[in-house]
C-alpha cells in the first residue's frame, strides 16, 4: 500500500465513477481498477461495490476514507513545508485586511510585528472580505484581519479584539449633545452604509433594522468618505472605534446603549506551513487592545 494508492480510493469515493475517478487521476480506467483490486487484495476486505447507477463504497471503506484523507492532507502539508524552506520568499509575509480596519491598524500592527521580526518583509494586502477569503484559500495569502464570523473548516482563526461600534453624527445634530443613545431613538434616521460587499455594511444592517431606518441613496466606498458626509450633516453612520476621531469638532461619536461591536480575528489556514508563526504573531497582535 502506497500513497497512490490512497490517493486512487479517494477518488474513486468521491466521485463515485471508476471511469471520472481514472481522469482525475490521470490514469486509465483498467489500470485504476487494477490498483484498486491489489489494494482490497492486500487488506483483504471489499471497498466498493459496482451497481448499475455507480459505485458505492462499503462499511470498511467508509472506515478506512478518514484515515486516507488524513495521510494525504499530512503529506501535502509536508511538502509545502519543504517548499517553503527553500523558498526565497521565505522570510516574507502576506497580510491582509478589509477595508474598514486596514488603514485604522495595520500601521500599528506593522509596528508591533517588526519590533519582534525585524528580518521579517511585510507585504500588506487590502480587499474585501470575500476576496480575502478567497486569497486565504488559494494559499496566495497568508493571513487576513477579518471580523468574525468566519465559517469555513479549512480556516484556523484566532480573536484579537472587540471594535464597539459608536454612532456618528454630526456637531449640530439634535442628538450631539447625547453621551449615549438608544438605536430606537435614532429611528428614521438617514442611515449612511458603506457599497455592496464590504462587511460593514452587512455588520451595521443587522444592528439597525432597515425597515426603521430611512437607508440613504449614497453609497460609500470608505469610511472616510462616510465621515465627510455625516460631517455636511447628510446623514448618519456607525462608525468602528478603531476609525474614531476625537480631536475632530465637526462629528460628535456618541456611546451606543446596546453596546454593539465586532470582533476582529487573525485568520489563516489550517494547513499553512508557518502555523506556528501565525500563532504567535495572533498572540503578539492581541496582546493589548488598540485605542
Amino acid at each position: 500500500m502506497n500513497l497512490r494508492d490512497l490517493s486512487y480510493l479517494v477518488a474513486v469515493a468521491d466521485l463515485r465513477n471508476f471511469s471520472q475517478a481514472a481522469d482525475q487521476c490521470s490514469i486509465s480506467q483498467p489500470t485504476l481498477s487494477t490498483q484498486i483490486k491489489k489494494l482490497e487484495d492486500y487488506l483483504g476486505v471489499n471497498l466498493f461495490v459496482r451497481e448499475k447507477n455507480g459505485v458505492e463504497v462499503t462499511q470498511a471503506c467508509e472506515q478506512i476514507l478518514p484515515i486516507a484523507r488524513r495521510i494525504l492532507a499530512d503529506v501535502q502539508t509536508i511538502r509545502q513545508i519543504a517548499a517553503h524552506a527553500g523558498d526565497r520568499y521565505r522570510n516574507m509575509l502576506s497580510l491582509g485586511a478589509f477595508p474598514s480596519l486596514a488603514s485604522y491598524v495595520l500601521p500599528e500592527y506593522v509596528f508591533r510585528i517588526k519590533q519582534y521580526y525585524p528580518d521579517l518583509k511585510l507585504q500588506l494586502v487590502e480587499e474585501k472580505t470575500d476576496s480575502l477569503i478567497a486569497l486565504l484559500l488559494d494559499k496566495k495569502l497568508d493571513a487576513a484581519l477579518l471580523a468574525l464570523p468566519v465559517e469555513h473548516e479549512a480556516l484556523e482563526c484566532r480573536s484579537l479584539f472587540e471594535d464597539p461600534f459608536t454612532l456618528a453624527v454630526c456637531a449640530d445634530h439634535p442628538l450631539a449633545h447625547l453621551e449615549e443613545v438608544d438605536l430606537n431613538r435614532v429611528a428614521k434616521e438617514n442611515l449612511l452604509l458603506l457599497d455592496e460587499g464590504h462587511c460593514l455594511r452587512d455588520q451595521t444592517l443587522k444592528l439597525c433594522d432597515p425597515s426603521r431606518f430611512v437607508e440613504h441613496d449614497f453609497r460609500a466606498s470608505s469610511l472616510e468618505t462616510l465621515r465627510f458626509m455625516v460631517k455636511n450633516g447628510v446623514g448618519v453612520t456607525l462608525m468602528p472605534s478603531v476609525a474614531v476621531q476625537p480631536e475632530d469638532n465637526d462629528i460628535r461619536y456618541i456611546n451606543i446603549r446596546q453596546r454593539p461591536s465586532r470582533t476582529i480575528a487573525l485568520i489563516w489556514l489550517r494547513t499553512h506551513p508557518r502555523s506556528a508563526l501565525l500563532e504567535t504573531l495572533a498572540t503578539l497582535l492581541a496582546y493589548k487592545p488598540l485605542p
